[in-house]
């Protein structure tokens, strides 16, 4: 026995028409958000074999020695990155002159144009409106719906205005944010990008909190125990601990 389906046509009416079509079109969308929410983030194959790697008993003496021999300074500037500010201290919601120069400390630099553009009036209540919208926690304490809607909320509003300025691509995006939120934003640059696995800045949050979250949070976990044996753990978020071991990993 066939199914049958009645078709009404849509109203001669324009207005009507027009608005039949709107309410469709944002129920579509929302649905689309939904069933996107529900998928699964899967992790790279060099990020899950890494994300084994740090987990291993084994390696411990390994990755407690990176996060020593880093945190030491020397060559290792980036040791610097997070503590980096001003006599006055750094307002978490409000980039300045520190927060900029910090990311020489991570072997990139900002032109002049970038200096000013971020030191304008209008960026910094920009970023700042953005920046208060998402206060600082661990990426791994957040549900996988939080870390879906992370991509796009007021942090990505951040992102895009960052990469506004002249010269300024994805790296030094990352670093930036990553600057203002070390607990919640992954720093992302080619050694890093190399080592997990990571095709491209797109998702790449979403994938992080996978691989911190995987398994009972494991690797979040460990992360905080290596950084304990390392005497660290006062000094650099768990995901700032992942970032380190690495880098040092794959430098």
């Amino acid at each position: 026995m066939g199914v049958h389906t009645k078709i009404h046509l849509l109203p001669a009416d324009e207005t009507y028409s027009r608005r039949y079509w709107a309410v469709a079109v944002r129920a579509a969308l929302a649905s689309a958000a939904t069933r996107r929410s529900t998928i699964p983030v899967k992790i790279p194959e060099k990020f899950e074999a890494f994300r084994q790697m740090v987990l291993d008993p084994a390696n411990e003496a390994l990755f407690v020695s990176y996060l020593k021999e880093y945190s030491a300074g020397g060559r290792y500037t980036g040791a610097y990155f997070d503590e980096l500010t001003t006599r006055t201290g750094s307002d978490p919601n409000r980039v300045d002159i520190a927060d900029l120069m910090s990311l020489s400390l991570l072997q990139v630099r900002l032109n002049l144009d970038a200096i000013e553009y971020f030191l304008n009036d209008s960026t910094l209540d920009e970023l700042e409106k953005h920046l208060s919208a998402e206060t600082d926690r661990d990426l791994a304490d957040l549900t996988a719906d939080e870390a879906v809607e992370l991509e796009r909320g007021r942090l990505n509003d951040a992102w895009k205005l960052i990469r506004k300025a002249k010269r300024v691509g994805r790296t030094r995006t990352a670093k930036l944010l990553a600057r203002k939120r070390p607990r919640l934003i992954p720093i992302w640059d080619r050694v890093v990008k190399d080592v997990l696995g990571l095709r491209s800045t797109k998702g790449y949050w979403k994938i992080f909190h996978a691989a911190l979250t995987a398994d009972e949070c494991s690797l979040d976990k460990r992360l905080g125990e290596l950084a304990t044996a390392a005497d660290v753990a006062e000094r650099y978020s768990r995901l700032r601990v992942l970032d380190i071991l690495a880098w040092m990993h794959g430098k």
